[in-house]
């Protein structure tokens, strides 16, 4: 089978490396993999992330560019010649993008997967129209966002809920050399810091991160040893926000409470480290670094928002705890469930947040069910 995956820009975030985890696992399976990147807007380490056998096309329209027609002709050639069977879209503009591949004798087949609750209610009755004539399927990540796209009149026969999945390779059980394992907790080597980790591309408006900022003040007195990593690159437009907060961190005197790493490549090592996940979105349709982490085996706190709640309170799990949600945009609150969980730390069977996670969310059942999905609609 040949597919191709289509996105605007390729940078570090969670779609991308979805992207480069399905690609390669493609690959492995045997099928013949395109990226198609439309932006002149990519990061090498994302590129390089790739198995050489996927054929990347760069189209190499500037950012902002409104004249899109040649380009998607040129789009369109390329999939004819090739015989692209499946186009699977990353955003519906992707899809409108891609729409003159529906033209000729060789027309594939266009998915498209829908990311973040929030979406489809924005969009112009012209756009969901456009998405409609030319989807053969809309894959949405989560319960919650595939409820959202169904009150847009996308006929339901055409809407599929897959979740987001993770290489269980990269992400898998790890005994954590942290403040909170009694035999190394007297180490002079450990640090003795309670180590609480987000990772993320700072972007406020959606990740929240000032909001685990206000929260870790909050917490201070009662626990002064606590300590928050950030990692992530600065979104797009962000950067007069990220100053923002650094400038409260250091009036409130709180730099000793808090890193910035910016990119990290090594993220498993960075989740071995630490003791407690934060996802604090303000709205998140799924969240791929919350599966991560809770492969693991790390106790996480997210926002109680459709997406995360889906993972945490998941029928399929009994008993088990992975962790606490909290009232969104509620730094009270998540102050109040990032205390209690770490004061009831030892309560969470590691092991098993991470067995439960890597058996329900494996890239390769997850690919297994796309490549179903390809094959019925050809």
């Amino acid at each position: 089978m040949n597919i191709m995956f289509e996105i605007f820009s390729f940078n570090v975030g969670g779609i991308e490396r979805l992207i480069v985890d399905m690609s390669n696992s493609l690959i492995q399976k045997g099928h013949k993999v395109w990226l198609c990147v439309i932006n002149d807007d990519k990061t090498k380490s994302m590129m390089d992330a790739l198995n050489p056998e996927v054929t990347v096309l760069e189209l190499k329209r500037p950012v902002g560019n409104r004249n899109d027609f040649k380009y998607m002709r040129r789009l369109a050639k390329y999939v004819r010649k090739n015989h692209i069977d499946v186009i699977h879209c990353h955003g519906i503009n992707c899809v409108i993008f891609s729409g003159l591949c529906k033209i000729g004798i060789h027309r594939s087949v266009i998915i498209n997967t829908v990311h973040d609750s929030g979406n489809y209610p924005k969009y112009s009755n012209l756009k969901v129209w456009l998405g409609n004539l030319f989807l053969d399927k809309t894959i949405a990540i989560s319960d919650s966002v595939k409820a959202e796209i169904l009150t847009r009149n996308v006929s339901a026969d055409k809407v599929i809920t897959i979740h987001n999945a993770i290489d269980t390779e990269r992400f898998h059980y790890a005994e954590r050399q942290t403040a909170f394992n009694t035999e190394i907790k007297n180490s002079p080597i450990i640090s003795s810091k309670i180590e609480i980790l987000n990772v993320a591309r700072f972007y406020p408006d959606k990740k929240g991160q000032d909001l685990l900022v206000y929260a870790i003040e909050k917490l201070i007195p009662k626990i002064p040893n606590i300590h928050v990593t950030f990692a992530g690159d600065i979104f797009k437009g962000q950067q007069e926000s990220y100053d923002k907060l650094q400038k409260y961190i250091q009036d409130k005197d709180l730099t000793e409470h808090f890193t910035f790493l910016g990119n990290v490549d090594d993220v498993p090592t960075l989740l071995t480290n630490s003791d407690i996940f934060v996802l604090p979105s303000r709205y998140e349709g799924f969240g791929i670094s919350l599966i991560e982490a809770l492969a693991t085996g790390m106790p996480s706190v997210a926002a109680d928002l459709e997406g995360p709640a889906e993972i945490m309170n998941a029928t399929d799990k009994g008993d088990l705890k992975l962790g606490l949600l909290f009232k969104p945009e509620d730094a009270d609150d998540l102050a109040s469930k990032l205390e209690q969980l770490i004061e009831n730390y030892e309560s969470y069977n590691q092991r098993s947040i991470s067995e439960y996670i890597v058996n329900k969310y494996n890239i390769d059942t997850m690919i297994d069910t796309h490549i179903s999905v390809y094959s019925e609609l050809l």
